[in-house]
């Protein structure tokens, strides 16, 4: 009879950056517009965290680390933002945007491995 291993290994990645966006905004009426235009993103941190287990034959190893991964990504994302916006007359405003990202992510010499980060935004706020 054979013995039994279990194998396990996740890693998470946590990419913090600072987008600015340069839009373009186009009002339909006092209440709604579209907007669009280019973004640039600047990568702040990276942190990879990584956590390995194995078990069988009596034996179980595990462990787990996290290190900064800034220099295995692009420190400059760029992006284009596209977008609605409609405000209520009490200055209450809801927002939708999506960003589709043009750039490699990955800072690797690879030609044939590309990341891109595409961002979903929803914004509730208010005009005073």
């Amino acid at each position: 009879m054979g013995q039994t291993f279990n194998f396990s290994e996740e890693t998470n990645i946590k990419l913090d950056y600072i987008n600015i966006p340069v839009l373009a905004k186009y009002y339909f009426n006092e209440s709604l517009s579209l907007h669009a235009g280019p973004q640039i993103g600047f990568l702040i941190s990276a942190e990879e965290e990584y956590e390995y287990s194995e078990s069988g034959g009596g034996q179980s190893v595990s462990e787990s680390e996290t290190i900064d991964a800034k220099d295995f990504y692009s420190s400059i994302d760029l992006g284009l933002a596209l977008g609605a916006e409609y405000e209520l007359d009490m200055g209450v405003f809801f927002g939708a945007r999506y960003t589709l990202g043009l750039s490699n992510i990955i800072d690797t010499e690879e030609d044939d491995f590309s990341v891109q980060n595409n961002v979903i935004q929803v914004s509730v706020g208010y005009k005073f």
